[in-house]
């Protein structure tokens, strides 16, 4: 026959009461930090950029749409304004600049959602390389169509160059990783519909500008044939071959328009 024993006085129980369970609660969940381990460098990346828009915002008199001269003035692509090598920081600073609230948002939010998957295969030193080179073709491309194409003149700016760049990338994992192919394939074909809708959406939409945003993506095939990423079937050769042409595409487009 069995015994109760829960009232017996000889055992001595343990009684966690409520603050002590949530404390314990509280210990076994990992950190933000912990969360987003894979997520480094594109958390870096965000918060550059929301700093610069916060930035943009009171030059802007605590406005969250910022004005022309403001973009300008802090860095964003104007062609007419690369007068010498001095002025080539345009090439750069426009990826970390935006012209409102929600065009941020945007950028950021597409960012997040490709940084770990890139930053796990690629690693965070060739993440950023990749992240640079989309937005640097594209700043370069859309300088190249300001001076070549009659009234293409405009001031443009924002992460959306190298976010396409990190599409592009996303897209060509399913063909350039060396392992989980078939798994990488199958979030290539999705990201090549977002590839898809996204180009869509900048021919039809006229502030956009077409040649920053193709020229990111442009950026992100030349990125991944650059990059020295041991998970990426690239040979050696063909990264010294495409580093060296991409170079000078862009000291030629310099040296012949500055």
């Amino acid at each position: 026959m069995p015994i109760r024993v829960d009232n017996d006085p000889n055992i001595n129980r343990t009684v966690i009461d409520e603050e002590q369970l949530k404390k314990m609660m509280a210990a076994s969940k990992p950190s933000f930090f912990q969360q987003n381990r894979f997520r480094i460098v594109t958390l870096i990346l965000i918060a550059v950029n929301v700093a610069m828009f916060a930035i943009e915002a009171v030059l802007a008199g605590f406005r969250v749409s910022i004005p022309t001269t403001v973009l300008v003035d802090m860095g964003a692509m104007y062609a007419p304004l690369i007068q010498s090598p001095a002025d080539l920081y345009r090439f750069v600073t426009p990826m970390f600049l935006h012209v409102d609230l929600m065009h941020l948002a945007f950028n950021m939010v597409a960012l997040y959602s490709v940084g770990e998957v890139l930053e796990r295969v690629l690693g965070r030193g060739n993440f950023i390389l990749l992240y640079f080179i989309g937005g640097i073709t594209g700043n370069a491309i859309s300088y190249a169509a300001s001076v070549f194409v009659p009234g293409q003149a405009a001031v443009s700016a924002g992460a959306s160059t190298s976010v396409f760049a990190l599409f592009v990338a996303v897209a060509l994992l399913g063909l350039l990783h060396k392992g989980n192919r078939r798994y990488f394939s199958q979030y290539s074909k999705s990201m090549v519909s977002i590839i898809a809708i996204n180009v869509v959406y900048t021919f039809l939409v006229p502030s956009i500008s077409i040649s920053g945003h193709l020229g990111g993506a442009l950026g992100g095939l030349i990125a991944m044939f650059v990059i020295p990423s041991k998970n990426l079937r690239v040979n050696n050769i063909v990264r010294l071959i495409v580093a060296a042409v991409w170079l000078g595409a862009l000291g030629w487009l310099v040296f012949s328009t500055v």
